[in-house]
């Protein structure tokens, strides 16, 4: 039976006004209980506020603003005197704004089911071409006028982006658990299959019958498919060279740490992944408008595929890369990497601000000519048919240095160091540093690849471990204050950045950012938040008094931050807000870093920051 999607409104309704992960999880299981599979899958990906997995190419690219221009237009013909624009501005929300004026606009109602909401989203994403903003907003015309307020409600924030229920991945891992056992005894299960796939909506393909034997069966058989990304491995932090020691044993491995774009490449045949079955396959289009991955451009059917660790589909944008990852004599292949803008007169890599300039949609070829790059190899996933993720790292470093040796194009093998002591750690260390590098990583001979896990078989040591901090924090913005002098002028003079809080399933905001932005920056900072102002925090933010900005918005933007220190006050928190944290003289360094939400620096992960420090 098909689920409706006036049902599932309730639900996205209900879920706005819990703050607790395990009732979320509970509220959002039992309704997912009465759905077929199909709908299963299309609601994990409505829950993201998309209709594919990230890396497909299915943005709605219809703002806000055309939709208030689209609805103005609207009542001007129809001679009401309603303001969509002021509307939004009182209640702070695109979707509130809608449900106010839902009477007005109605003029038949009609029930729709799940699938056919899916399909309504498709139809606008596949809707592209000269005129295609007012092509898409007539469809999204046609539905509001024919629907009832709540569902138009949560239609339009899905389709201007501004659906937030605080179901992470994370989250629906336990909610696809909760819906098996009834509690969280298969999450880290369904979390493997999402490492190795990426693929909200196919992982919730595998709660076909709700079996836990059957679900166990299927979560088991799925493994690393190139095409399809992987999410990628992280590492921990440590204050100091003898606790590496500590944590890996008396041998370990060692890479230089670059600053740059993290890159997974795959190569593979498309008869390869032909048989995984997607729901969103059936609404690919053609190539011009990227949804290629099932589509190949050589006559040999041989495809490379380019993703970033925010699994963003950026293919197109080093054609050095994909045309040189052709040439090499392997059928197929995922390797994981660190892109840099290369000087090859100097056999030098360039600044991380002169290699994003290459993360581009338009003028490639310009650019690629102006600022060429090499893709540093350090992990190998997968070759030649075979899942190699399971295999210590040590072996799959073996393979990759084997099988890919001598490779020196736009593509490169890492020097991975085999060191058993701590004195020849701090000489690498100093070494790579004065070459430009950030530090290092160091890893654990043994141990697989844990898709998107992070802890102590991988660790970074930068060289800001010698100061207050041993490493840049990334926060996202969750309000900005006006400011004074100078900076009230400009409407904006500092930020409100918050970690997250895994636990609580929050974003926890701890401190002022305010150093490091020049005014050209904050103008710009200024003119992208300004799409996101509401009228008051959103549920899923924690804040003490003392910090409580001028303006909330939502959380999207992430930055990096870098401090002299981190420091705890418990008296001040009453709440549990940030364990207490905050940071010391917290300056810029990068704003709208390439990093998802459920990306960024945690309060654990803070803390540990903190107590490494202090120990």
């Amino acid at each position: 039976m098909n689920s409706s999607f006036k049902e599932l409104c309730k639900v996205f309704e209900k879920l706005e006004n819990i703050a607790g992960r395990l009732d979320m999880t509970s509220l959002m299981g039992e309704f997912l209980k009465q759905c077929n599979i199909y709908d299963i899958q299309v609601i994990s990906y409505l829950v993201q506020g998309r209709v594919a997995p990230k890396f497909v190419d299915s943005e709605f690219n219809y703002s806000e603003k055309s939709l208030t221009n689209l609805l103005n237009q609207y009542f001007e013909d129809k001679e009401e005197d309603i303001d969509i624009s002021s509307i939004r501005q009182e209640t702070g929300d695109i979707g509130d704004a809608i449900y106010q004026v839902s009477e007005k606009l109605v003029k038949r109602r009609k029930s729709r089911t799940i699938q056919e909401i899916y399909e309504i989203l498709w139809e606008i994403v596949n809707t592209s071409g000269s005129g295609s903003v007012e092509r898409k907003g007539n469809l999204i015309l046609n539905f509001l006028t024919s629907t009832s307020d709540i569902e138009a409600k949560y239609f339009v924030r899905i389709v201007c982006g501004q659906l937030r229920l605080g179901l992470h991945s994370k989250t629906m891992m336990d909610v696809f658990s909760y819906t098996v056992t009834g509690d969280k005894e298969l999450s880290d299960k369904f979390s493997r299959v999402y490492g190795a796939s990426a693929d909200i909506g196919f992982v919730a393909s595998k709660l076909d019958q709700f079996k836990k034997e059957k679900v166990i069966e299927e979560l088991e058989d799925i493994n690393v498919t190139p095409g399809f990304p992987v999410l990628s491995r992280l590492v921990e932090r440590v204050g100091s060279f003898e606790e590496v020691k500590e944590r890996l044993g008396d041998k370990f491995l060692v890479q230089g740490k670059f600053d740059g774009l993290r890159l997974q490449i795959h190569k593979y045949t498309q008869d390869s992944i032909s048989s995984r079955k997607v729901i969103w396959r059936d609404y690919l289009r053609s190539k011009e408008q990227g949804l290629n991955l099932f589509a190949s451009d050589s006559s040999d059917g041989v495809q490379v595929k380019l993703y970033t660790r925010n699994l963003e589909d950026v293919t197109d944008m080093f054609p050095e890369i994909v045309e040189d990852a052709k040439e090499i004599d392997i059928d197929s292949f995922i390797l994981d990497s660190e892109v840099l803008g290369w000087d090859y007169s100097k056999d030098t890599f360039l600044s991380y601000q002169t290699t994003m300039q290459r993360k581009r949609k338009y003028e490639v070829g310009k650019v690629s000519e102006k600022i060429p790059v090499k893709a540093m190899l350090f992990d190998l996933l997968y070759i030649n048919g075979e899942d190699i993720t399971q295999k210590d790292t040590v072996e799959r470093i073996n393979l990759l240095e084997k099988e890919f040796k001598g490779i020196d194009n736009s593509l490169r093998v890492a020097d991975t160091l085999r060191i058993s002591s701590v004195s020849k750690l701090k000489e690498v260390f100093d070494k790579y540093v004065e070459q430009g590098l950030e530090g290092l990583i160091v890893k654990q001979f043994e141990g697989g690849y844990e898709a998107g896990k992070r802890n102590f078989e991988w660790i970074k040591l930068k060289k800001s471990m010698d100061r207050g901090l041993i490493d840049t924090v990334d926060m996202v913005v969750v309000g900005y204050y006006y400011g004074s002098g100078r900076r009230a002028e400009l409407g904006i003079g500092a930020l409100l950045g918050a970690v997250y809080n895994e636990k609580e399933n929050r974003y926890d905001a701890i401190c002022k950012v305010g150093t490091g932005i020049s005014d050209d920056l904050f103008k710009q900072i200024l003119q992208e938040l300004k799409g996101i102002e509401v009228l008051k925090k959103t549920k899923d933010v924690a804040v003490t008094d003392t910090l409580e900005p001028d303006v909330w918005v939502k959380p999207k933007f992430v930055i990096t931050v870098d401090a002299d220190e981190v420091t705890r006050d418990i008296s001040k928190d009453k709440e549990g807000v940030g364990n207490g944290l905050s940071l010391r003289f917290p300056r810029l360094i990068e704003w709208d870093r390439e990093k998802a939400l459920e990306e960024i620096t945690t309060v654990e992960e803070l803390t540990t920051i903190f107590e490494a420090k202090r120990s």
